[in-house]
């Protein structure tokens, strides 16, 4: 298979994204301003992108294909709104923009999370509908632990307890692991569900998803450390002040970028034996190939401008 390019991707999912934002002209002025800000100013949308690659790859149809990637998408976007909160990070920007919150208040911007995850579950149903009873229970079995207590909202509450642990970069790894890389789970094994993959398979996808979620969430730790707010587009420098879990501050930098080519290499050895398994699985080394940059981006160049 060949990859679609990139561009034409994301101007179909800004399309997609737009057509299922859970508004309406009737909806309350706020809530809906706080939506169509988040709808405005969307992110790379890796993981909506990859959604999207697979869900097709295994023979989804195109309009479930959607329907999934922007399910995966709102449920990215709703974390970030909640991480944002004065209760949680109480950080100032998002996406080169003021977080929700502070343009809308701190009670419309739970509304507006609240509002995409009721959203993105009712999408990822509709996704899921014409699917066998087996795979629609898988499904249902993925959501729950990657978004559940084991999974992003288990790993946000011990984020939140960081600086009553031993502060090593070993937790800081199991933090990241639960929450960046429960939502690359959802990314990689939600359109795989449909493929007839074996116990092997299964086991190198899940742990090329906490490959990705470690160098993703390591790659952002480096900027938060290293670059400004105006540079990074959101705030930085808060992990430290606040005592949040950050790879580049347990390790140090130079460390740090040394773990982020690791976790480059193990990435491409689990890309490897899934391909010795089938060649189906060849769109993830694909993508990562293309879109490694917007994956984990080295900060190496970006440190030498700020």
């Amino acid at each position: 298979m060949r990859l679609v390019a990139l561009p034409a991707l994301r101007a179909r999912l800004l399309d997609a994204l737009d057509r299922h934002l859970p508004t309406h002209a009737h909806a309350e002025p706020s809530l809906r301003a706080a939506l169509r800000q988040l709808a405005s100013h969307p992110g790379k949308l890796v993981r909506a992108q990859l959604v999207l690659i697979g869900a097709e790859q295994h023979g989804w149809s195109a309009a479930a294909a959607e329907q999934l990637a922007c399910a995966i998408e709102f449920f990215h976007v709703a974390s970030l709104v909640l991480d944002d909160l004065p209760c949680m990070d109480n950080a100032e920007t998002r996406r080169g923009q003021p977080c929700v919150h502070r343009r809308h208040g701190d009670a419309t911007a739970i509304l507006a999370a609240l509002a995409l995850i009721n959203r993105a579950y009712a999408l990822a149903g509709e996704a899921f509908l014409r699917a066998p009873r087996t795979v629609r229970r898988a499904a249902v079995t993925c959501l729950h632990r990657a978004l559940g207590h084991a999974g992003l909202v288990g790993g946000q509450a011990w984020d939140l307890a960081f600086a009553r642990t031993d502060r090593s970069s070993r937790t800081v790894a199991k933090i990241a692991a639960a929450k960046t890389g429960a939502l690359f789970e959802l990314t990689v094994l939600l359109p795989a569900l449909a493929a007839p993959a074996s116990g092997v398979e299964r086991r190198w996808l899940r742990a090329l998803c906490v490959y990705w979620g470690l160098q993703f969430q390591a790659a952002d730790d480096l900027r938060d450390v290293l670059l400004t707010s105006v540079a990074a587009g959101k705030t930085t420098q808060r992990d430290q002040l606040m005592a949040r879990p950050n790879l580049a501050l347990a390790l140090g930098v130079p460390a740090a970028r040394h773990r982020l080519a690791r976790l480059d290499t193990q990435i491409r050895r689990t890309l490897h034996q899934l391909n010795a398994c089938s060649s189906r699985w060849d769109y993830l080394r694909q993508f990562h190939d293309t879109a490694s940059a917007l994956l984990a981006r080295p900060v190496e160049a970006e440190t030498v401008a700020a």
